[in-house]
C-alpha cells in the first residue's frame, strides 16, 4: 500500500501538531500548566514593594513578591496564569525563575 505524496505530507503536519504542543510543555508540572497557560516570560516589569508584572503570550500579570518561585530547568523565566472568568484579571499559578547561583566563598 503506497501513500500519496498529498496523503503522506497531511500525515508530517498531523504528527508535528500533535506533538509540538506537549514537548513544549513537557517540563511545566501538571499543578501548573493546563497545556495552554504556560509560557516562557516576554516582558518583565518591577512593581513597587517587590511584585514583578509579567508579560507572556497568554497575558500579562502581577506577581506578588511573596509569590513562590520554582527553578527553572532551562535557565529561562517562565509564567503559568489562569483567568477563573471573564471579569477576572489574570493570575499566577506558578512562576519559574533562574536558580539563584551559589554565593562566592568569602
Amino acid at each position: 500500500m503506497r501513500l500519496s505524496h498529498a496523503a503522506l505530507k497531511g500525515a508530517v503536519v498531523a504528527l508535528l501538531v500533535l506533538v509540538a504542543p506537549a514537548s513544549a510543555h513537557q517540563w511545566y508540572s501538571r499543578e501548573c500548566c493546563g497545556e495552554m497557560d504556560c509560557a516562557p516570560v516576554e516582558r518583565v516589569e518591577e512593581l513597587p514593594e517587590g511584585a514583578l508584572r509579567v508579560t507572556s503570550r497568554v497575558g500579562t500579570t502581577i506577581v506578588p513578591a511573596s509569590f513562590p518561585r520554582q527553578e527553572s530547568p532551562d535557565q529561562n523565566l517562565h509564567i503559568c496564569m489562569v483567568r477563573y472568568s471573564h471579569l477576572d484579571d489574570m493570575r499566577p499559578v506558578c512562576f519559574f525563575v533562574p536558580p539563584t547561583p551559589p554565593a562566592p566563598p568569602s
